[in-house]
């Protein structure tokens, strides 16, 4: 049986990961001012994206435009039901976007109108669609992704992968930390999101003080307060390389970052957090962070996540 996997464009996984394994990407659209911009996972579009496009100081300088119903029906119906049989869809928390919802009205469609398309291709008329929601953000909606891939490769029936992962997803966790708290601030307050108010924006801005997010299950709240970014990242690789001395479900690492990759290995607690994921057989999977995610966290911005049932926030 061929399984494929579809993800919109936040997904936080690095672009080779994406076309080694055939993940399919569903762009989202940005408008930037009257400019109309797309997110691809495009890895020199991003780079771009970071340097020419974000002012700072606009309250409301970008929205994201995600894939209509009507695009995520043509998108199967012109190509995904003749490459597969059975596709997972996997999308950001519905929370944050209505990707999830597009997707479960163009999944109603899609089932009712694939069986003619495959007959005339002279395929096998049975095919099968599920749509989930991550219920999580950028890297941890790679985690789950990143599995689904692995399932895939070892075998896994359409019934397995979707058990599995939907237990796996309730139990990932994602933790960011932001360089700047203008982008975050102004856009979960455009969200009625509450896990930065006022007054820890304006307290930080004045001292350097960064808040050190968690979300998990559609839920993001603050966990910690640092001072300075690069404190934050070590406390987020600390955090992660202890949960892997003590187990996760699954063995990737997913981890982003809003401008040059290559900066993540210099940041304090990465060395430590790469001898632990080889000791124990993680993989860790480094990409940029998505245009989406830099429009509602800012440029610079690190996250990370991971699998475990047992992790406990401290």
């Amino acid at each position: 049986m061929r399984i494929g996997i579809v993800v919109d464009s936040a997904c936080d996984l690095p672009r080779d990961f994406i076309d080694r394994h055939d993940v399919q990407v569903m762009p989202i659209t940005l408008r930037i001012g009257s400019r109309l911009v797309e997110d691809r996972r495009d890895p020199a579009e991003t780079q771009d994206f970071y340097v020419r496009h974000l002012d700072r100081g606009s309250d409301d300088y970008a929205e994201s435009i995600p894939y209509t119903p009507a695009q995520i029906e043509e998108l199967f119906l012109g190509r995904l039901v003749l490459d597969y049989d059975y596709v997972f869809c996997l999308s950001i928390t519905a929370t944050r976007s209505p990707i999830f919802d597009h997707a479960m009205l163009a999944s109603r469609s899609i089932l009712g109108k694939y069986r003619q398309i495959r007959r005339q291709a002279g395929v096998p008329e049975r095919f099968g669609l599920a749509v989930l929601s991550t219920r999580n953000l950028f890297t941890g909606q790679a985690v789950p992704v990143a599995e689904a891939v692995r399932l895939i490769g070892a075998g896994g029936t359409p019934s397995e992968i979707g058990a599995r992962l939907k237990k796996l997803i309730d139990d990932t966790h994602t933790y960011l930390v932001p360089a700047n708290l203008d982008h975050i601030y102004k856009r979960a307050s455009k969200k009625g999101d509450t896990s930065l108010g006022w007054s820890a924006y304006t307290l930080g801005t004045w001292l350097d003080l960064k808040p050190l997010l968690h979300c998990r299950q559609d839920v993001t709240t603050t966990v910690d307060k640092v001072r300075g970014f690069e404190t934050g990242a070590a406390n987020l690789f600390e955090r992660a390389a202890k949960q892997i001395e003590l187990g996760l479900d699954a063995p990737w690492l997913c981890i982003s970052y809003g401008g040059p990759l290559e900066r993540i290995g210099m940041l304090p607690g990465y060395d430590r957090l790469l001898r632990v994921a080889l000791n124990h057989g993680v993989e860790i999977l480094c990409s940029p962070m998505s245009k989406t995610a830099a429009v509602n966290v800012g440029p610079g911005a690190l996250s990370l996540a991971f699998s475990a049932a047992s992790h406990r926030i401290q």
